[in-house]
């Protein structure tokens, strides 16, 4: 890259302020939506707290629940609480996916309490037995929370479990470290020995998926740090929020408003706006394909161009249904076709629905009569309108 294509872009406006904000690795001041979680963590390690007592626990669930970040987030303000308490107690974090083995591990911690200790070479017996010393003479605890702890299982099996839980009582010494397990699947646990088994059992986590109104709470937090004052619009984190509640996750309402973001840069365009988000999404999961909107009927097409033309000239997020069957006459003198009855016309904005390509809701209060909202939030309307004006050209 030439140094004047470099300065040229640099020189861009944007509408992020830091868009780092929004990726995955970002620990955000506080956490939304977990307040519970953390109160049951709280109870949990409580022991190990007052009478330096080790607990373990497994967090479950998918991705972009919050696992991570609520243990992170819990381990970090128990280790300064325990120390004003006059409990010293480490919190650790390590993501198994990044360090794959039992040595990677153990090296890890032995840095953590010694970066002038050698680790290379030793075997991982010796470099626990480091680490449990250290902890010993120095009357220090361990909170270590294990990430991706079901993926390091299936690979290695369960003898780290098994040594982190026994290793300080085969050698006759007080227990020192207490783990927090964070997994998507818990059927890792059959592998585990029955005691270990039986204690992630007793004191599993379960997080569910987050709804609209709790993604759109999770964006808002991010949002001022994110993104330049004014640059995305209320109704555009409602339209990421009701997209990824599908899923329940917030990794990928933020990484959705992450893209959207970019693409807005990549236009020139001041703001984020609806069909930046139609086309991120259209791009991280895509679920409107070329081929479904070549099965359509007639009449379905024309009602989809319908709403693609009325979405992009009002650049909003819906449309009401009043407005689209005005487009739809229209769309159908210009090719040819008689419009049909307007109950018809409602059997075939069902159909669109039934098949994920549109989005349906009440209209809601000041609106009048029976009217709804009319969404495509999957996919670029300028795309779409252009795919079906070929399709409907060669039917003629």
């Amino acid at each position: 890259m030439s140094s004047k294509i470099l300065e040229e872009e640099l020189r861009r406006p944007t509408v992020f302020r830091d868009p780092n904000v929004l990726l995955p690795d970002y620990i955000p001041p506080s956490i939304v939506h977990r307040e519970e979680e953390q109160r049951w963590l709280a109870r949990v390690y409580r022991p190990l707290l007052t009478h330096g007592t080790c607990q373990h626990t497994l967090i479950v669930g998918e991705i972009g629940v919050g696992k991570t970040v609520l243990a992170i987030k819990f381990g970090t303000a128990f280790e300064e609480i325990a120390r004003g308490k006059g409990r010293n107690v480490d919190f650790v974090h390590i993501n198994c996916r990044l360090d794959k083995t039992i040595h990677a591990i153990y090296g890890k911690l032995v840095q953590k309490y010694n970066p002038r200790w050698p680790y290379h070479g030793l075997p991982p017996e010796k470099l626990l037995d480091m680490v449990l010393m250290y902890l010993e003479t120095h009357d220090r605890y361990l909170l270590l929370a294990l990430d991706e702890l079901d993926y390091f299982i299936k690979i290695n099996g369960s003898e780290l479990i098994y040594a982190l839980t026994r290793a300080a009582e085969e050698r006759g010494k007080k227990s020192r470290i207490s783990m927090i397990g964070i997994a998507r699947d818990p059927g890792f646990i059959d592998k585990l020995d029955q005691p270990t088994r039986s204690t992630f059992i007793h004191n599993m986590l379960r997080l569910s998926g987050y709804n609209a109104e709790e993604l759109k709470d999770i964006i808002n937090q991010r949002l001022e740090l994110a993104f330049k004052p004014g640059a995305v619009a209320e109704e555009v984190v409602e339209m990421v929020a009701e997209i990824a509640a599908r899923y329940g996750n917030a990794r990928f309402a933020l990484e959705l408003l992450w893209r959207a973001g970019h693409i807005a840069d990549a236009s020139g365009s001041k703001a984020v706006l609806p069909e930046h988000v139609r086309e991120a999404k259209s791009d991280v999961y895509p679920e409107v394909r070329r081929e479904a909107i070549e099965q359509l009927g007639v009449h379905e097409k024309l009602l989809l161009l319908a709403i693609a033309r009325k979405l992009k000239i009002s650049g909003s997020v819906y449309v009401l249904t009043g407005d689209v069957r005005e487009s739809y006459k229209v769309v159908c003198e210009e090719y040819g076709e008689k419009p049909k009855a307007p109950s018809k016309v409602w059997e075939c904005m069902r159909r669109l629905a039934s098949l994920g390509i549109i989005d349906v809701k009440p209209s809601g209060a000041g609106h009048r009569g029976r009217s709804s909202k009319v969404s495509i939030p999957d996919v670029s309307v300028i795309w779409l309108e252009k795919e079906i004006e070929k399709l409907l050209s060669k039917q003629r």
